[in-house]
């Protein structure tokens, strides 16, 4: 297939920030984990699974624009490599790297079209294994986001701030974490650029599995302003192969599905 250079890198950026919000928005699953598998919230000895997404659009499916995930755990239950596709399989590649201590301290990002580092993490930690904070640097090798992180006694996050550095001095992204006793978040609070005042706020629910099927987003005032039902189906290790994400609670908006394979 010939191809734009330079129109898949620009793709490839914009890949890059959409799957930065994601993580940002989404991984609600900050309590303390022992491995990927933890915070994943995965069942088993999962190997790998791959993970396609799609749109409804008027009741039908439709591939969305991060068309496939894949990903590939060690028996340790650390993940080795992950992939991003996008519809014509051009994406991102994510490869960690691990200290003696199992902490993941590096992360590379590369375009799979052309095997090119994008981007890359490096994480840094307390002595109680915390990661206290992470550094994104270019594929200049220049640093262009900071966040630092901070803990409870349980080692839940309970505070993240972010900096991009093209950004003005004292502009920041700051959220604030609060748990249930099952150490599940239940609540982010998002803050204004001067990270002290409320700019929204986001409430989550569990089922018993510790699986997400309530999300709702508030304005500062308390006003709803969104809510999502997750609504899953899940293979005899009661890990989901479906997840339908239903806009206000009542229309299916997008559709997960995931195969698994696991260790014997």
């Amino acid at each position: 297939m010939l191809f734009n250079i330079k129109t898949k890198k620009n793709r490839l950026t914009n890949l890059f920030i959409g799957i930065i919000l994601i993580f940002s928005l989404s991984n609600c699953s900050e309590k303390k984990a022992n491995n990927d598998w933890t915070t994943e919230n995965l069942n088993n000895k999962v190997q790998s699974y791959t993970e396609l997404s799609y749109e409804v659009l008027e009741k039908k499916k439709q591939e969305k624009e991060f068309k496939k995930n894949e990903k590939n755990f060690d028996e340790l239950g650390k993940i080795t490599e992950e992939f991003v596709y996008e519809f014509d399989e051009s994406g991102t590649k994510f490869i960690p790297k691990y200290n003696e201590k199992d902490e993941k301290t590096e992360l590379f990002c590369y375009a799979i079209y052309s095997n090119s580092l994008l981007y890359k993490w490096v994480y840094k930690y307390d002595e109680k294994q915390n990661k206290i904070k992470d550094e994104i640097y270019n594929s200049s090798n220049e640093l262009t986001l900071e966040r630092f992180f901070t803990y409870n006694e349980k080692g839940n996050k309970t505070e993240t701030t972010e900096r991009y550095l093209h950004n003005p001095k004292g502009v920041v992204n700051r959220k604030t974490y609060e748990y249930d006793e099952d150490e599940n978040v239940i609540r982010i609070n998002t803050y204004d650029p001067t990270g002290k005042d409320l700019k929204s706020y986001y409430t989550f629910v569990y089922d018993n599995y510790g699986n997400k099927i309530e999300e709702n987003i508030f304005k500062p005032n308390g006003d709803p302003s969104s809510k999502w039902i997750y609504k899953y189906v899940f293979d005899e290790k009661n890990n989901w192969i479906k997840k339908t994400e239903l806009d206000q609670g009542l229309f299916p908006k997008y559709i997960l599905e995931r195969a698994y394979v696991y260790y014997e």
